[in-house]
């Protein structure tokens, strides 16, 4: 069985000074490696126009070659992650400076391509009870997939779930997500501060409103609404 080592978990996280917390990453798009295997992209499946053409890492990409040599390394250890090693994540974090009361999957790419990355995660959910594992997912745009993070992960105490929306989405989704009680991140039109479906006001960001550098390592509303104060709610990330 497949070990984790130190330097894996802490290549695979990284301390994401502008959420306050530790975050993961996997590829977005494809990789093709020098000798001619293809690393699919964690995005590829979900993504929507406005990724496709808005998304701020392939900018980045573009900026640091590195990082797509440590999305590779990155996909590869996330892609070992079972029950029986997930005792090095939590050994891992236990050694940190750093808070690890929140964690997030994923600051870049998508945590759920198929079953098995939701049993990964609730896995490390069951692992680190005390920490409370954020994910914002566009997951939920695949049937099988929706269901099965709802059977397994949402009934947990420390898991937040976010589906991710932006402004190539539809009414019919907004609507199937909000009749869901998913909890709904938006991004990508600071105008349109109102959901779709009930013209409900949205909760505005404060770490991208009002720039609180870090807040979401505190904040008890928003993306966390669910587990901390036992709602659900459409967040506004602000553009600016």
């Amino acid at each position: 069985m497949a070990s984790l080592t130190t330097a894996e978990v802490n290549d695979l996280f990284r301390w994401t000074s502008d959420i306050g917390m530790f975050s993961s990453d996997r590829p977005i798009n494809d990789i093709k490696l020098d000798d001619g295997t293809v690393i699919e992209g964690s995005c590829n499946r979900f993504k929507t126009e406005y990724c496709e053409e808005e998304c701020y890492n392939v900018k980045l990409y573009r900026m640091y070659e590195n990082m797509t040599k440590r999305d590779v390394r990155c996909e590869t250890t996330w892609g070992k992650i079972n029950a029986h090693n997930v005792g090095s994540i939590k050994q891992t974090f236990n050694r940190k400076k750093n808070q690890t009361k929140r964690i997030r999957h994923m600051s870049r790419g998508e945590a759920f391509t198929s079953p098995t990355d939701v049993y990964r995660v609730k896995t490390m959910c069951l692992a680190m009870p005390d920490t409370l594992w954020w994910i914002p997912t566009r997951a939920w745009r695949n049937a099988r997939l929706k269901a099965l993070i709802e059977r397994e992960l949402m009934p947990l105490d420390n898991c937040a779930i976010n589906a991710s929306f932006d402004p190539s989405n539809t009414k019919e989704e907004w609507t199937t997500i909000i009749n869901s009680d998913w909890n709904i991140m938006f991004f990508g039109d600071d105008t349109l501060l109102h959901d779709p479906v009930h013209n409900k006001p949205m909760f505005k960001c404060p770490k991208t409103h009002k720039n609180i550098k870090g807040h979401c390592a505190s904040c008890k509303a928003g993306c966390f609404a669910q587990k901390t104060i036992g709602r659900t709610q459409v967040v506004h990330l602000s553009e600016h």
